[in-house]
């Protein structure tokens, strides 16, 4: 599904002037002058003073008094290197997603991009002031674009001042803004969905969603919980316990303790004497959820049924294999960067796919 949002006036001008200004359709080094910009483009002087401040401060042009809107020399081969280069921003490592970083690149050099990898701006780790007048620098180049993950966005919007680039968040975008520029997002709608019919179709009736901690900093609000994953996943499992006819799912969240596991073997049990299947939103809860039921001599999955989410270490990497979603890093390689030529405003969803394993598979 894609949804478009309006480019604004100013957006398309500068857009399609950094275009020709880098592909050199100005021989003579310099721009029509305003009054035959206004009266070509069809706009206002407000608008194409707009258009020249954002060209300006990307460094593309420079103004003379009197004289006109002149194209800032730049070495050649600065400039080819810089209008190449597709800045990401993606975590070193996350327990929550495995970043789709090799289809990422792949997928730039094979559009001729290049791709330069930074850590993540975030709360646990802002970037020193060094680290920002470096990114200051980058963003004010005449770059490709900015892909980055979109999960806690909210908590570093490094972009807000940077609307004119270029960008495309991925995977997850849970802020209760709206992206700065495009987006290539998980269906977790169609992933809860998929999930709960495989529980149910293997004779699960008594289904629980499994979340992770909540820190005190995150929003309550009713448009920030409307994009949240688990509000998605859990509207997806929903569906599917309706069409079946079966109880409506319940949801479980667990605690944070640093001196103490997710949740006791007493709390597990509990929960296992109700349920007969558990989805968990993170993998690394699938996973510990398997540990626990072992503990208990519950067999997985005959007594038990266990799932993940996103296709992390957690379900793929250590002893017991998690059933979970993967991300499609292909396809949503290929969608961000047709996101980053065509520019503007828009959001693609991309349909995770259902990875069967150990712990579901009766």
């Amino acid at each position: 599904m894609i949804s478009k949002k309006k480019q604004t006036k100013t957006e398309a001008i500068a857009n399609r002037l950094r275009d020709e200004i880098l592909e050199g359709s100005f021989q003579d080094g310099r721009l029509p002058s305003k009054l035959d910009m206004i009266g070509h483009f069809g706009v206002s002087h407000r608008t194409i003073d707009a258009v020249l401040k954002r060209l300006r401060e990307e460094g593309l042009i420079r103004g003379v008094r009197g004289t006109g809107i002149f194209i800032k020399e730049q070495p050649k081969d600065v400039s080819n290197l810089t209008h190449r280069l597709v800045l990401m921003f993606l975590p070193r490592y996350s327990i929550y997603e495995h970043e789709p970083y090799e289809s990422l690149r792949d997928e730039a050099l094979r559009c001729g991009l290049l791709p330069v990898n930074l850590m993540m701006p975030g709360s646990g780790n802002p970037l020193n002031l060094q680290e920002q007048a470096t990114v200051t620098q980058v963003l004010r180049a005449p770059i490709r674009g900015v892909l980055y993950s979109g999960r806690s966005y909210w908590r570093e919007p490094f972009l807000d001042n940077w609307k004119n680039i270029r960008s495309v968040a991925l995977a997850i975008f849970d802020s209760e803004k709206d992206p700065p520029g495009s987006s290539v997002l998980l269906d977790f709608r169609s992933g809860g969905y998929k999930t709960a019919r495989h529980f149910i179709e293997s004779g699960c009736k008594r289904l629980l969603i499994l979340c992770g901690y909540l820190a005190p900093d995150v929003p309550k609000t009713k448009e920030y919980w409307r994009k949240h994953v688990t509000t998605l996943f859990m509207e997806g499992v929903r569906k599917a316990t309706a069409e079946a006819g079966i109880q409506p799912p319940d949801i479980h969240f667990v605690r944070k303790d640093p001196e103490k596991s997710i949740f006791s073997e007493e709390e597990f049990k509990a929960l296992a004497d109700q349920y007969d299947g558990i989805l968990s939103t993170i993998d690394r809860l699938a996973y510990e959820s398997v540990g626990y039921a072992g503990k208990l001599g519950l067999r997985v999955p005959e007594d038990l049924m266990v799932s993940g989410c996103l296709d992390t270490i957690w379900s793929r990497g250590f002893e017991h294999q998690i059933t979970t979603l993967g991300q499609n890093p292909s396809e949503m390689s290929r969608a961000a960067f047709r996101l980053l030529e065509t520019g503007g405003r828009r959001q693609v969803l991309i349909e995770p796919d259902l990875i069967i394993r150990k712990s579901s598979q009766r």
